[in-house]
């Protein structure tokens, strides 16, 4: 029963709605040297649970100029709220394939077993990452997909993407699949290999 509140001036807040008639702060996480970021420190924030523990998922996007450029999400760990003495941070998705950060996420339990994180990229893709290798510390190995937008002929080069989307499991086919609205339209796909993601459906010409 807890509220995880993105906030723009460098983090994210906690508050405890064990009794709603009473709901309280009990954190106030902030990166470190604030000021000094260039950007929003609080984009977007999800929450998954992997063997026995349960995370909190919190996006960023600060641009050139200052830190971190390059950071998409820091992962914590919350197992043990409301001690908020065990809140901690286990890992950051952090690289030059995350350069300009990520606007938004989604969380995405995989038919698979795996938890996956989606995020919007400064391309023409979403990523998708693996989050029990995050938050086991193979961030090397945790990109493991990119689902990409079909990219129209009008579009400049450089400038498609991805802004929103869902993914959900479809039982009647057991396949895996993502929805995506980005340039040109709106797209489905088959992730159940998340090697080679399957275009199902395009909806283009529309706004």
């Amino acid at each position: 029963p807890f509220a995880y509140v993105a906030r723009q001036d460098g983090g994210l807040d906690i508050i405890d709605l064990h009794d709603p008639y009473d709901a309280k702060v009990i954190h106030r996480w902030r990166i470190e040297d604030a000021d000094l970021h260039v950007g929003s420190a609080g984009k977007d924030i999800k929450i998954f649970s992997w063997e026995g523990r349960d995370y909190v998922v919190h996006s960023v996007q600060f641009r050139q100029g200052g830190p971190d450029a390059d950071l998409g999400a820091i992962v914590f760990d919350a197992t043990g709220l409301p001690d908020v003495s065990t809140w901690k941070e286990v890992g950051r998705i952090q690289g030059p394939g995350e350069f300009g950060g990520f606007h938004n996420i989604y969380v995405y339990n995989h038919s698979n077993g795996r938890p996956l994180l989606i995020s919007t990229v400064a391309g023409p893709f979403a990523n998708v990452y693996d989050l029990g290798y995050v938050v086991d510390g193979r961030l090397d190995d945790a990109l493991v997909a990119q689902i990409p937008v079909p990219q129209p002929e009008n579009v400049p080069a450089g400038r498609a993407g991805y802004h929103d989307f869902y993914a959900g499991y479809h039982p009647d086919s057991e396949t895996d699949r993502f929805y995506g609205g980005g340039t040109g339209g709106y797209y489905v796909y088959n992730i159940t290999d998340l090697e080679n993601p399957e275009l199902m459906v395009s909806l283009t010409g529309i706004n």
